[in-house]
This record gives structure tokens, C-alpha cells and sequence, in this order.
């Protein structure tokens, strides 16, 4: 085996098992019954992502020049990668939402896309393999135009302006889904500028095309990889994993009723919930009860999550006090304050959650 093979073999490997990755996050999203709808635009967006990864091992390998079929087969999906992100963080958490006629913008760029590419579609191996050779052989050594630069980067420029939409966005969440919300934000803000910029530099610097694939790769590579790890490991948004998680956990039958017993009168006698800042840490040291038995019996004896229960009893309290017409001397924000919602925002979105109306609804459909 030469060294050219030994190349292609040692790529194909490792670009090849990190789509093999991707796919099986995309399949843990999508089995996500937690994330609501909002699932399947961060499985599209992942699976732009990994289609594109397929791409740059194509080129990396030189595959691409055996099966000229497949030139830019995908290329249309990348402009679904940042629409569809944006969607997944406006849609976060929200059980009824709804796609709207004006969220039809967002699919345009895709839709114009598969337009300008459905001739090249129809054309024949020979004519793909020469725009192919194009690639490979003459835009490297030649100057670089404006065409080429903006069909090579804006889909990047359209992933920057979304997750930068998405990151803007991602402020009006509550303290619990912020974090995670904004890692994934920056992560493809970071992701798209760096590839516009070594694109650029590549390409006026006349690079090779193999050179220029191996590192656009890699950081393709990376992003996928810390967006798969934070996707599994983040417990509270993809409680799906959590059944296996327990199969070998010492809590008998009778544990598990006492820390559930525990459970709830830590909600119901102290009222833990209205505090804003309660973490299920807190609940382990005030229980003196591991944080993992805890979320052990929430998930399998209860049927819930840690913030899903608090939610619940703080949706309860503010029933109560909505009903008891206290909405005639506290404003909704305050009512929501007093029943530990950090902002009214966290207080609107978790109110309907439960009750599938605003709090303002709730007072005008209940004596």
C-alpha cells in the first residue's frame, strides 16, 4: 500500500466514523420525545452538517473523481443547516408551537438553491468530472473569482447570520436552557467565521483543493463531535438514555418509594420550589441523598424530570393565586416571581406548557 492509499485509508477512517456518530445523535434526537417538534430542525440541521462532512471526504480521498454522480448532490441542504438551527432554538421547550406562513422565509435560501442546481443534476459524469478537475487542477493555480469565493462560502455567511440570530435569541431563555443553548450558538457562530476566513485565505493564496478539504474537514469534524457529546451527555434535555442509565443501580423497591417519598414532601411541606436558583444539587444536600438516586427515581418512579416537577408545583401555586384574584393587586411578572420563575418569560412559556394558556387566558377562562 502507498503512501496516497495509506492517506485515503487513515481518512476515510476517521471521517467516516465521525458520520457514523452523527448519524447515531441524529437518531437520539429524533427518539427525544422531550424536545417536542423542535427535535426534528436539530436533526435536519445535523444531518446538513454531516451530509457536508460526507462531502469533504469525497474530496479529501478523491473519491469524488470514481462517482462524479454525486457532485454536489447535497450541496442545497447546507442552507437548511442555519434556518433550521434558528427554528430548533426558537422552538426549544415549546409544546404547541407552530410554524407560521412568515417562517416560509427561512426555507427560501434552500428552495433557491435547488433551483439554481437542479440543471447540474441532469448533467452527465463527463460534465461533472470536469467541473470536478476544475477543482482540483485549475482554481488553484489560477485567480479566484467572485463566483467562485460566494458558491464556496454562502452557506457559511447564511450559518453565521442564523446561529448569530439564534445566539441573540437564546437571551430571552430561562436559566435552565440558556447554557446549553448558547454553547451550541457559539460553537456554529465560531464554525462558520473560521471557515469563511481560511475559505478565503485558502483560496486567494492559491491552496491546494486537498489541502484546503483536510482542514475544513477537521473543524467540521470537531464541531459535530462537541455537538454530539453535549447533545448525549446533557442528561435534562434528552432524558431518553436515562432507562439504560439505572439498569445496574442498587436502589431496591423500597429505597426508591422512601426517596420518593421524600421527594415530595420536599415540595409540598418546604416549598423548595419557589426558590428560583433551586438546582436537584440542593435537593441532595438538603435530602442528603445522591444527586443520581434522586434523578433515578424522578425518571423511572416518577416519570419526570427535576425541572419539569418544580415547574409543576410552581404552575400549581400560580393557578392558585391566579384564581384567587390575585391578578387584580400583582402584575403577571410578579405572580411569577412569587412562584420562583426567574424572568416572565421562563413564567409565560411554562404556564402554557402546562395549561395550554397565558396566564391571562387562565383568568378570564376561570371564575
Amino acid at each position: 500500500m502507498n503512501s496516497i492509499e495509506s492517506f485515503s485509508f487513515v481518512i476515510t477512517f476517521l471521517l467516516g466514523g465521525i458520520i457514523l456518530i452523527g448519524l447515531f445523535v441524529i437518531l437520539i434526537v429524533l427518539k427525544s420525545t422531550s424536545l417536542y417538534r423542535s427535535r426534528f430542525f436539530l436533526a435536519i440541521a445535523l444531518f446538513g452538517l454531516i451530509q457536508h462532512l460526507f462531502t469533504y471526504l469525497l474530496f479529501t480521498t478523491q473519491l469524488i473523481k470514481q462517482w462524479p454522480n454525486l457532485f454536489g448532490i447535497g450541496y442545497p441542504l447546507l442552507f437548511l443547516v442555519g434556518p433550521c438551527f434558528y427554528l430548533f432554538v426558537h422552538s426549544y421547550g415549546e409544546v404547541s408551537f407552530r410554524l407560521k406562513k412568515i417562517d416560509g422565509i427561512h426555507i427560501f435560501p434552500f428552495l433557491a438553491m435547488l433551483i439554481f442546481f437542479l440543471p447540474r443534476y441532469v448533467d452527465s459524469a463527463q460534465e461533472k468530472l470536469e467541473i470536478i478537475t476544475y477543482y482540483y487542477e485549475i482554481l488553484p493555480n489560477g485567480p479566484v473569482a467572485f463566483s467562485d469565493w460566494l458558491q464556496a462560502s454562502l452557506h457559511l455567511v447564511l450559518l453565521l447570520v442564523y446561529s448569530s440570530m439564534a445566539l441573540v435569541l437564546v437571551h430571552k431563555r430561562d436559566k435552565k436552557n440558556s447554557v446549553l443553548l448558547k454553547r451550541f450558538s457559539i460553537l456554529l457562530i465560531v464554525l462558520s467565521f473560521a471557515e469563511i476566513v481560511l475559505q478565503t485565505g485558502f483560496l486567494l493564496a492559491g491552496a491546494s483543493a486537498i489541502t484546503t478539504e483536510i482542514v475544513l474537514a477537521g473543524l467540521m469534524s470537531i464541531t459535530i463531535l462537541l455537538l454530539g457529546y453535549w447533545i448525549v451527555d446533557i442528561k435534562q434535555v434528552l432524558p431518553v438514555l436515562e432507562g439504560k442509565k439505572y439498569k445496574t443501580s442498587p436502589l431496591s423497591d423500597k429505597q426508591s418509594q422512601n426517596i420518593q417519598n421524600l421527594i415530595h414532601a420536599f415540595f409540598e411541606e418546604d416549598k423548595k420550589y419557589l426558590d428560583p436558583d433551586l438546582k436537584i444539587a440542593d435537593m441532595a444536600n438538603s435530602l442528603d441523598i445522591p444527586s443520581h438516586h434522586i434523578s433515578q427515581v424522578l425518571n423511572e418512579k416518577m416519570n419526570s424530570s427535576f425541572y419539569d416537577l418544580i415547574n409543576q408545583h410552581r404552575i400549581r401555586k400560580a393557578k392558585d393565586m391566579l384564581g384567587s384574584g390575585a391578578i387584580e393587586k400583582l402584575s403577571v411578572q410578579a405572580i411569577g416571581q412569587e412562584c420562583g420563575f426567574s424572568s416572565k418569560t421562563s413564567f409565560y412559556r411554562a404556564f402554557k406548557k402546562y395549561t395550554s394558556m397565558t396566564p391571562i387566558e387562565y383568568v378570564k377562562k376561570v371564575p
